[in-house]
């Protein structure tokens, strides 16, 4: 944490002016606060008490690196928050960029004079894990629920982000407001007769292009147009039996949703077929989804959970993690957590080999009989059977490998089902 400390005097002469203060921001700051302290009142002792008079009244407000107001409190706040995700009353939520920012104070009163003291504390972005669900829909597609009703519905499930992505619309974009306490990201679920694609954007979300294509060269053309806008394109449930992706991979997309809702034959030949690419090669990351657009059976807001490993909750923070690939995916937002290093390397960092090289697979919230697969370009390089309920680990020697990855496979009901997949850790 950076902290910046000033001190001005300021006169009676300079009574009814608003000043600014310019103060520096660095790359990768999350989150400022911003505290002032200054003689308001003056307290003297009389025969019959106390008596405090005001002799000094010092507003507050505050500038971003565009020189735009971010906000402004006047008098009635020592203290201000200014971030992504949650910001004081009066004030815009919105990413911290590098510039320079600026202090704005209002000298509304002086007696005399009077010194303000600032402090500024810039904090730094450092890495967390945050769940969400990446594929949901309201009203404003084929969804039941209000925009509104979708957030509560996500909120209720403890889930930190979620993507609103109805069908080939961007209205509900609109709608989503700034809610506390999680990130909504901007979403649209390109959707034609051979394929349904997820875009997210870093902003507003607002997408104005024609979505309907008869032509896989119209399909190139609508992706083209979303990249172009700096949406995050996930390929949604391509091998599903009632509306699979058939149109092709030779497009730019980022992501594989290789889990949709309840876990499903489907979803086992979406993990395989991306697998598959990783053996050749590509290093795409999978996601998954709810695809909720009702509470049903098997699927509800939060089943599944990506769990992402981001550098703040904002969202371009959270996106770029996710094509990295720093993350994992699990049943429900409060099933199990999976984690796997090679060395120091994590979920899609890359390890470098050598003969020393020690692995370690982790599981949180294990159930007795609880099967860990440890998963490689070569196949399957061991399997653990969880003994106990809790967290568990399990060393390994490093093999020659172009990734490790690992799932874990939990029974339900006599059946085994997947209950949760990583990304891979990659080797060079």
């Amino acid at each position: 944490m950076e902290e910046i400390r000033l001190s001005r005097t300021y006169t009676r002469e300079e009574q009814k002016k608003y000043l600014r203060i310019p103060f520096q921001v660095g790359q990768d700051v999350q989150r400022i606060e911003i505290t002032y302290a200054y003689e308001r009142h003056q307290v003297r002792q009389t025969a019959y008490g106390q008596e405090k008079k005001e002799i000094n009244i010092i507003d507050l407000g505050l500038f971003d690196e565009r020189g735009l107001l971010c906000g402004w409190s006047g008098s009635e706040r020592l203290s201000i928050v200014v971030s992504e995700q949650t910001s004081t009353p009066g004030y815009r939520r919105l990413p911290i960029r590098s510039g320079t920012w600026q202090v704005a104070l209002g000298i509304y009163k002086v007696q005399s004079s009077v010194e303000v003291q600032l402090c500024i504390r810039l904090f730094p972005k450092e890495r967390r894990w945050l769940k969400g669900d990446l594929h949901m829909h309201t009203l404003n597609s084929d969804g039941i629920y209000t925009t509104e009703e979708v957030i509560s519905y996500a909120k209720h499930a403890k889930l930190d982000f979620i993507a609103l992505t109805d069908h080939n619309n961007t209205e509900q974009n609109r709608e989503i407001g700034n809610p506390e306490g999680i990130t909504v990201i901007a979403g649209m679920e390109y959707t034609n007769y051979g394929g349904h694609a997820n875009f997210f954007f870093t902003d507003e979300g607002i997408f104005t292009a024609d979505p309907l294509s008869n032509t896989k060269e119209e399909m190139q053309a609508v992706v083209s147009e979303a990249k172009k806008r700096g949406a995050i394109v996930s390929l949604n449930h391509i091998c599903d039996t009632s509306c699979p992706w058939v149109l092709g991979f030779d497009i730019p997309y980022d992501l594989i949703e290789v889990w949709n809702g309840f876990p499903k034959p489907s979803d086992m030949e979406a993990i395989a077929w991306w697998h598959q690419k990783l053996v050749e090669g590509r290093h795409v990351a999978a996601v998954g989804g709810s695809d909720t657009h009702r509470i049903e059976q098997g699927r509800s807001h939060g089943t599944p959970t990506t769990y992402v490993y981001a550098r703040s909750s904002g969202r371009k923070d959270i996106l770029d993690a996710l094509v990295e690939g720093r993350s994992f995916i699990t049943a429900s937002s409060d099933g199990a957590r999976l984690d796997l290093h090679l060395g120091p390397s994590g979920l899609g960092e890359c390890a470098i080999w050598d003969e020393q090289l020690e692995g370690e697979a982790s599981v949180d919230k294990a159930k007795q009989g609880d099967r860990l697969v440890l998963i490689s370009d070569m196949g399957i390089e061991a399997t653990w059977t969880i003994a106990y309920e809790g967290r568990l680990a399990f060393p390994f020697k490093v093999q020659k490998r172009r990734f490790y990855r690992i799932e874990l496979y939990r029974n339900l009901l006599g059946i085994q089902l997947l209950a949760a997949l990583t990304n891979p850790v990659y080797l060079r």
